[in-house]
């Protein structure tokens, strides 16, 4: 993602918390996606298999935090991704993503649930404007995992948003297979020019996000 975010599930007053902080987030900025900069990964790579987490209740907050199970990146990034999706293609493989952009609005409602560097990037503005946050503000992060020809996931050390130890790159326990799957996924990635996060095997930068701004453009 990364939020950085909790391992053990929310209980119930925490969800019912997190619904009434996004129920109560003001109109954003009025711009699409596209005037943003930002381009669905299926137009460029419509054969990439999306499963966003946060558009569903399968996730650490336990209820679905985005409108619509969308994949937004910035150009590059998106270009990038799709040969990531070709060169796996070749392979008998395929990407499926998690996470893709995420508004700063709610960014802000997770840290305002969970404010802890340890879990959640936290959101900074300043004069009135995202001054720092998640590179998934940005457009420019990407939460992948590997599938197979018929779609189903390869195993992993670590399911999605495992904050374990096991989600590490550098774990050594577990099935070595799955622990060689991952490392596949990020030969994969860091081909096309995407930084792996140390913390989570799924977790991917583009290069250059430094030159993208946070963004607070809802998803649709």
């Amino acid at each position: 993602m990364s939020v950085r975010r909790l391992c053990p599930p929310f209980t119930v007053l925490a969800a019912f918390a997190l619904a009434c902080l996004l129920a109560a987030v003001p109109a954003l900025a009025q711009k699409t996606p596209a005037e943003a900069g930002l381009v669905d990964i299926t137009a460029v790579a419509p054969d990439i298999v999306l499963d966003i987490r946060y558009a569903t209740p399968n996730n650490f907050t336990g209820m679905a935090v985005y409108p619509a199970p969308r994949c937004y990146l910035r150009a590059d990034v998106a270009k990038r991704l799709a040969t990531v999706q070709a060169d796996l293609k070749k392979e008998g493989l395929g990407l499926k993503v998690y996470d893709c952009y995420r508004p700063f609005a709610i960014q802000k409602k997770f840290w305002d649930l969970v404010p802890n560097e340890d879990w959640v990037a936290k959101p900074v503005e300043k004069d009135g404007k995202p001054a720092s946050g998640s590179k998934h503000n940005r457009g420019a992060a990407v939460d992948v995992t590997l599938i197979d020809a018929a779609g189903n996931e390869l195993p992993m050390p670590s399911g999605f948003d495992d904050f374990s130890e096991k989600a590490r790159r550098d774990y050594t326990g577990g099935d070595p297979a799955a622990r060689a799957n991952a490392k596949r996924l990020e030969a994969a990635m860091q081909k096309a020019g995407f930084d792996p996060l140390p913390s989570e095997w799924w977790h991917f930068d583009g290069p250059g996000w430094q030159g993208f701004e946070l963004l607070d453009v809802p998803i649709n």
